[in-house]
């Protein structure tokens, strides 16, 4: 049974993370660099730890954040989101310590962290995805074969990509040739790969994501979805839920392919599978985000299900709490 948790991170959901923790009875640990020795999830924890100076570089050492969660007793950690909740290697580290990592395994992390990857596990469980790369570009010469055979406009984009970058449209053969070193620099400077593919673009699209959780049990369930079709520079602005723009039928269907991704790929803990919609209503997958997002309290305004709390359950090898009916 989990007693003791270290959050390896802060600020907002550092603050969240606690009163799940508070609310299930369990002792929380914050860390802290100089720049947030008085922030609130300092004050709230059971107990607070420095990991140094730096404002960043401390949340971004995963072996000196899970030696601290060895020395505080600590039992499982919690990354949050942002800083390493998508690196395998933390989930890896807290597996080799025997401490239990609140997310999903590092092979799924890594795995779905790959754009590639992602889409070959879609495919092969049946979920539509666009048309596009089944393999990283060899270099500009297959681009430009594939773009001419899926037809333009088409989507450069990081293999590794997230958060917006490494990711330019492409309306023409000229504009392939223009961006195709960009985006290999982009990819190389933001994800320390230069790995990229290439995807038919959908044109005015509904950009539509759905929560799921998933147990130990075999129990896979979605928390419906989230519409962040407003955006900025591919960033999302507005999150709209449930979504104004389905019907029941698209809701279901897009339901169970949201499920039917994160049973394919062994999936367990908190996720948010994020799809296209054309303008004929077909959906398309795009990735999956192996992690808590920022957006979760606007899921869990709508169903009333505290995500972080179903979060803990799950690492500490119970049940979730309800059923998808």
């Amino acid at each position: 049974m989990i007693r003791k948790i270290l959050i390896a991170n802060r600020g907002e959901i550092a603050v969240r993370i606690v009163r799940a923790c508070q609310e299930a009875g369990i002792d929380s640990v914050a860390i802290y660099t100089d720049a947030d020795r008085h922030a609130l999830h300092v004050k709230k924890a059971s107990e607070a730890h420095s990991i140094g100076p730096d404002p960043v570089a401390g949340y971004l050492n995963a072996h000196r954040i899970v030696n601290l969660a060895t020395a505080t007793g600590c039992d499982a950690l919690h990354p949050g989101y942002g800083f390493l909740s998508e690196n395998p290697e933390l989930a890896r580290i807290c597996a080799r310590r025997g401490i239990k990592f609140i997310g999903p395994d590092a092979d799924v992390i890594r795995s779905m962290g790959n754009k590639i990857e992602a889409r070959r596990s879609m495919q092969a469980a049946g979920v539509p995805v666009v048309p596009g790369s089944d393999a990283n570009l060899v270099d500009l010469d297959e681009a430009i074969t594939l773009a001419d055979t899926i037809g333009y406009p088409v989507m450069l984009k990081a293999t590794s990509g997230g958060g917006g970058r490494g990711i330019r449209r492409c309306n023409s053969e000229k504009e392939l040739r223009r961006n195709f070193e960009r985006v290999l620099s982009e990819a190389r400077k933001a994800f320390g790969s230069a790995d990229i593919f290439l995807e038919k673009c959908v044109d005015r699209p509904r950009h539509i994501e759905v929560q799921i959780l998933a147990d130990n049990h075999g129990n896979v369930v979605h928390l419906f979805e989230r519409d962040c079709s407003i955006q900025r520079r591919h960033q999302k602005l507005i999150e709209i839920a449930p979504s104004p723009q389905l019907s029941e039928a698209q809701r279901a269907l897009l339901g169970d392919y949201a499920i039917r991704a994160a049973q394919s790929v062994g999936y367990r803990n908190a996720g948010t599978v994020e799809f296209l919609m054309d303008v004929d209503e077909n959906f398309f997958f795009m990735e999956m985000n192996t992690r808590l997002q920022v957006e979760h309290t606007v899921t869990e305004s709508i169903t009333g299900i505290d995500i972080v709390s179903e979060q803990i359950r799950i690492a500490d090898g119970q049940p979730l709490s309800f059923r998808q009916d």
